[in-house]
């Protein structure tokens, strides 16, 4: 039978293994090494490996969104780990709507801050399963298979740094539900993200992580075998984001705080008039509110510079930070850094990049209009894959900061609170926080530049099911 089809009996199945936190170029290494034999064997020999482009911000939680929903982080109004709703912030109530942080007591409320019109996978697919992803909403306790064990063993993984325990307990949910013969699984694999964290991405024990999802995607492909599903099984390997070595921190609520503006961050929330509130993601990315000119709506560019006043050169100047954007408007976001300042621009025949006083992205000039999929080809060999478009989309979202701070590669912009002491980050823009592996045993999808919200269009084509109109992917079957 050729590769790609699915066979006459029709009983196919997806199964997504996402491994939180891979970088393509160590699979890249590993499968080299022949230290991934069944990945080799069973997925890229018949089929593909590719990189991928994440979004913006590139962490856990929002880059899930694209997988599961088709859609950037942006457009569907949850723009980090981490956010602040300026307009029901300064309405004062006491609502759920006000601030999010997802890393804590509120990460259930993920699922029912999705926007009701956005349908996921899971609701797409009539007998699916989700292990150890936080995008649940709709399935029981049979299809989330980790609902009612999530908490007590990410919590003791956190205390003991025992993260293969997690990844093993998957793995065995995995293989047991393969005898109920679901359509689609998608798997969280979350060691490498945690070991890369809180040793490095490169460590011993973060490469064993990569190691043990080669041995169970080998179990797993054996069971689909014995049941004749394997010829009809779409199996998927990928990632929200990859990491970078961290050496140096930049707390920056301690930034602002430190220079007299009272300051709002997790967990220290209990402020009713603050005059920056700052929230961060992945550690790389930070969410900038100002209170103290108009507190209920986004800023633009003159008020920004008002608010901020000397703050905001020094802050551009400093060797930790990588760019600052914001908003001109609601269709142009200005970027800076040390190099420079440039302009990113949405129109309606498309993006276009162009430099000020300098390149921060160094794209050169992208003078006309590219529309999505063209704006991705251009860029996604660059320093800053996909920047102009996910520069726009994160700026859809009335949640997301008045700027948008990010850190250089080897620093972050968390330091009090974070415990363990983190020595991997992501969530920037940059190439080795935005590209992932995207691993597929079919060779007969597209070979265009691709995004991970690309895979959501793509696994709906596959199994012959209508695509929905109001998403950011594009199939690739």
């Amino acid at each position: 039978m050729e590769i790609g089809l699915i066979s006459m009996n029709r009983d196919p199945l997806v199964l997504f293994y996402l491994i939180d936190g891979a970088r393509p170029d160590v699979m890249k290494r590993l499968l080299n090494e022949g230290k991934l034999p069944n990945i080799q064997r069973e997925i890229v020999e018949p089929g593909v490996f590719r990189t991928a482009s994440s979004c913006f911000t590139s962490t856990t939680g929002p880059a899930y969104l694209p997988f599961l929903l088709g859609c950037f982080p942006g457009t569907v109004d949850i723009p980090g780990i981490r956010w602040l709703d300026k307009k029901e912030f300064a309405a004062r109530k006491i609502g759920k709507y006000r601030f999010r942080s997802y890393n804590g007591i509120e990460g259930p409320w993920f699922n029912s801050d999705l926007p009701a019109d956005r349908r996921t996978l899971h609701e797409l697919f009539e007998n699916s399963r989700n292990i150890y992803s936080m995008i649940t909403r709709s399935l029981n306790a049979d299809r989330d298979l980790t609902r009612n064990t999530k908490l007590i063993r990410y919590l003791t993984a956190h205390l003991n740094d025992k993260w293969h325990r997690v990844d093993a307990d998957g793995h065995k949910k995995l293989i047991n539900c393969l005898k109920d013969r679901p359509d689609f699984i998608f798997a969280v694999f979350p060691a490498v993200d945690s070991f890369s964290h809180i040793l490095d991405p490169f460590s011993d024990d973060t490469i064993e992580a990569y190691i043990n999802v080669d041995r169970s995607i080998g179990e797993a492909v054996e069971i689909l075998k014995k049941q004749d599903r394997w010829q009809d099984t779409l199996l998927i390997i990928s990632s929200d984001h990859g990491l970078t070595s961290t050496h140096t921190h930049l707390d920056l609520a301690d930034f602002f705080s430190d220079r007299g503006r009272d300051t709002l961050k997790y967990p220290l929330i209990f402020k009713s008039r603050p005059d920056v509130s700052v929230m961060i993601s992945g550690n790389a990315m930070g969410h900038v509110y100002l209170h103290d000119i108009v507190p209920d709506r986004p800023l633009y560019g003159t008020e920004i510079q008002e608010s901020m006043g000397s703050l905001l050169p020094e802050l551009i100047a400093r060797p930790e930070i990588d760019f600052l954007t914001w908003r001109e408007s609601n269709t142009e976001f200005s970027v800076e850094s040390s190099n420079g300042r440039a302009t990113v621009r949405r129109t309606s025949a498309g993006f276009t990049y162009t430099p000020q006083t300098g390149d921060p992205f160094g794209l050169g000039e992208l003078a006309e209009p590219l529309n999505q999929q063209e704006s991705l080809e251009a860029t996604m060999d660059s320093e800053y894959p996909d920047a102009p478009v996910q520069i726009a989309q994160i700026f859809l979202s009335s949640r997301t900061g008045d700027i948008l701070v990010t850190s250089k590669n080897g620093y972050d912009l968390r330091n009090s609170w974070e415990w363990p002491e983190h020595h991997g980050t992501h969530g920037n823009l940059c190439r080795e926080h935005m590209t992932v592996p995207l691993i597929v045993n079919r060779n007969d999808w597209q070979k265009r530049a691709a995004r991970t919200a690309d895979l959501y269009p793509s696994i709906l084509s596959w199994t012959n099911r209508r695509i929905p109109d109001n998403i950011d992917g594009v199939s690739l079957v």
